[in-house]
């Protein structure tokens, strides 16, 4: 039954009674006084049995904090007040992570839960109706049974057509949908709340493949792996295998589903024995001691575990710590925690806390002297720091579940999305949530009631990302990876002159070509004033379902940018001016350059604001070209070179008879160059460099470039006031 029909008018004299009964610690921000849990239009025995449920609630968490997630909503505003009309603390997003402070009911609106939480960088109190509220924690939920204080609770409703609607399923996008279903009906008690994290899918993939942050075991198969990270056990992450483990549709599944388990401690669920009979086969069984010195000898590696998450560590599974533990040190053969590593006897770092680096030597080292600054001399001061270490540092900083320990995609947490993330291994999350689905079938508690917060992102794939080659929902894409010479750190490839956006990882930038039929791959290099200093080439080629680049140095600089200038005698206007190195064109044009031959030479131009829409290259669509080098419509060789310049000819394109009012209209430039190598013809290009006229002129003025007075000054001023 409904609380607003069970609460009644109460009697503000039994309610002054209560006050002396039920006094308790809560922040002082609070809106109401202690003792008044509940609306002024409640009987006095529905006040007092709420008095009662507050006291209560106040005792559990007393003993450790109760951890919620707001659902239900994308977005939902914590209000200073029990009221719906009440001001808005902050507003915050679907998967938020807040603390249960209190209660409070109103006759018309129901049940109100008190909170705090962290956003961004700051900390907030005020209420959230109960039904807005995702608990998995039992001690609490026990409590709600006891007192009705959530009378509310809908799970599901029923459509037009006899079909039920689950709620917390409906706030996901339709792709995620058919997989929650399918476990919500097999086990109902579940809960499933959506993560709004508002971030672009592309952007975090992108994050995700920088500064080594993505990494697979060797063992993984050819598509995941993207070259060596350190001595030969870890590769870095392919794209596609980024895409794959962290697409959350991926894991909707009975065993993958409990990486987006929230890590706390239940103590329905995390039982001893089910600990005991994880590690049985492990190195950390029940007939192992803790090693090096330890307050608490005679305990064994699955009670250390389980005492930590009951009673000395806040707010961390059991479960997760000993899979955790499993997951670092596999064997337990790691001179982490042998004890007995050479400038480090004696110290333990279970959790790899701290170690890092590319080479076996710098992982261990790290880690071991971190173990030392913190005095970690055994299995249980290495194991308790380390539950200490997860519990403050990430999970009650939102970081609460396998995922997002590794994928921290919270925009509104307590660090930056895409930084401290625990681990390196794209695939961790997958397997510890198979280890810890494990342990909850071994203490028969599957069917309890687990909340999973489950991430969704911005302009996501209509379907699943699918490894690469087999059946699936995934689109055939030709990635090309490329290995960046020193210099070179632009994050745009173009390929055979069409501008593709790439991703940068450990100094290779890899991007997506639209087909097979990609011939070159130039990328170019820029000062610090943005004006194009160089020029780099790969040729192409697509063979055994894959683009195969090679670099070709012997063309590196093939056609430099020299600039702009303003003709102003016969016909004016404006001048672009592209070189070609002396030398490398005699090559090219006598013995040839790794099979290459020069045919053409010359320069596209086009309105700059077309190239939104239409590529700038040879014989593209409204782009007009100027040979300077080749053999004209007569049969005739042209071989135009405007000036040499440091060993390098230098050729030119001059845009003449504007009207004055395209004086201001921005004209893209860009040289371009065709190679031959076995019958096959190459078109490589210049970096486009866009200008008008009018900008050229006004930037001459400013420099100071022409004499007040002189016949080019003069010149120029009229240009501009024409153009104004």
């Amino acid at each position: 039954m409904k609380l607003q029909k069970l609460f009644q008018k109460c009697i503000l004299g039994v309610l002054t009674v209560v006050l002396f009964v039920t006094a308790v610690s809560v922040p002082e921000n609070r809106v109401f006084a202690v003792g008044t849990r509940c609306s002024s239009d409640l009987d006095s025995e529905t006040a007092l049995r709420i008095e009662q449920a507050g006291t209560a609630l106040q005792e559990i968490i007393a003993d450790r904090e109760i951890m919620a997630l707001v659902y239900l909503a994308d977005t939902y505003p914590v209000r200073t007040t029990p009221s719906p009309d009440g001001d808005v603390a902050v507003n915050v997003l679907s998967g938020q992570l807040v603390m249960i402070q209190d209660i409070y009911v109103d006759g018309e609106t129901g049940v109100w839960e008190y909170v705090e939480l962290e956003y961004d960088e700051g900390v907030y109190h005020g209420y959230i109706p109960r039904v807005h509220l995702a608990v998995s924690d039992s001690r609490f939920l026990q409590w709600e049974e006891t007192y009705g204080m959530n009378p509310d609770s809908v799970s599901y409703t029923m459509d037009e057509s006899g079909q039920i609607r689950y709620a917390d399923i409906e706030t996901f996008p339709e792709s995620y949908r058919p997989a929650l279903l399918a476990l919500k009906q097999k086990h109902p008690a579940w809960t499933f709340v959506k993560m709004n994290t508002t971030l672009d899918w592309e952007s975090v993939i992108y994050s995700q493949l920088q500064d080594g942050k993505s990494l697979v075991y060797k063992t993984l198969p050819d598509w995941a792996k993207n070259g060596l990270y350190d001595t030969g056990n870890w590769y870095y992450a392919t794209e596609a295998a980024v895409k794959v483990y962290m697409d959350p549709r991926n894991s909707l599944s009975e065993d993958a589903i409990f990486q987006f388990e929230q890590l706390t401690y239940n103590e329905e669920n995390h039982t001893l024995d089910a600990i005991r009979a994880f590690l049985n086969n492990t190195f950390m069984n029940d007939s192992k001691p803790l090693p090096g010195q330890n307050d608490q000898s005679t305990m064994t590696f699955a009670e250390l575990f389980w005492n930590l998450g009951k009673e000395e560590v806040r707010n961390v599974s059991p479960f997760h710590l000993a899979a955790r533990v499993l997951q670092e040190q596999g064997q337990g053969n790691s001179a982490l925690i042998s004890g007995t590593y050479p400038g480090y006897e004696g110290y333990y770092n279970f959790f790899n806390i701290g170690a890092t680096g590319n080479t076996d030597q710098k992982v261990i080292e790290s880690g071991l002297q971190y173990a030392k600054e913190h005095g970690w001399t055994g299995a249980y001061s290495a194991i308790k720091g380390g539950a200490d270490f997860i519990s403050t540092k990430y999970i009650q900083k939102g970081q609460d579940s396998l995922y997002l320990q590794k994928f921290n995609v919270n925009p509104h947490g307590y660090y930056p999305p895409n930084t401290h993330q625990y681990m390196q291994n794209i695939t961790a999350p997958t397997t510890e949530a198979q280890k810890i689905r494990k342990l909850y079938a071994s203490a028969n508690s599957v069917e309890s009631t687990f909340v999973f917060k489950i991430p969704v992102f911005e302009n996501m794939p209509a379907r699943p990302c699918a490894v690469p080659g087999t059946e699936g929902p995934v689109e055939e894409t030709f990635d090309i990876t490329l290995a960046l010479p020193a210099g070179y750190d632009d994050t745009t490839v173009w390929l055979d002159g069409v501008a593709c956006e790439g991703t940068i990882q450990d100094g290779r930038i890899t991007v997506t070509a639209r087909d097979k039929t990609a011939l070159s791959a130039v990328i170019y290099k820029y000062n610090e004033s943005g004006v194009p200093k160089g020029m780099y080439v790969w040729s192409l080629r697509y063979d055994n379902g894959a683009y195969v680049p090679q670099p070709e140095p012997e063309l590196e600089d093939l056609l430099t940018y020299h600039g702009f200038s303003i003709r102003i005698t016969g016909k004016s206007g404006i001048r672009f001016k592209t070189g070609i190195s002396e030398g490398l064109k005699g090559s090219l044009t006598s013995s040839g350059v790794n099979g290459y031959r020069l045919q053409e030479y010359g320069t596209l131009v086009m309105n700059n604001a077309n190239r939104v829409q239409y590529p700038m290259i040879k014989d593209g669509t409204k782009v007009q070209s100027g040979m300077a080098y080749g053999t004209d419509a007569n049969g005739g060789s042209v071989d135009v070179v405007y000036e040499t310049v440091e060993g390098r000819h230098r050729y030119t394109s001059v845009l003449v008879g504007m009207p004055t009012a395209q004086y201001k209209t921005e004209f893209a430039f860009r040289g371009y160059i065709i190679l031959e190598k076995n019958g096959r013809r190459v078109t490589l290009y210049g970096p486009p460099v866009a200008k008008s006229i009018y900008s050229l002129a006004q930037q001459l003025l400013d420099r100071g470039s022409y004499e007040q007075g002189s016949e080019t000054y003069e010149f120029l001023t009229k240009l501009i006031s024409d153009a104004d």
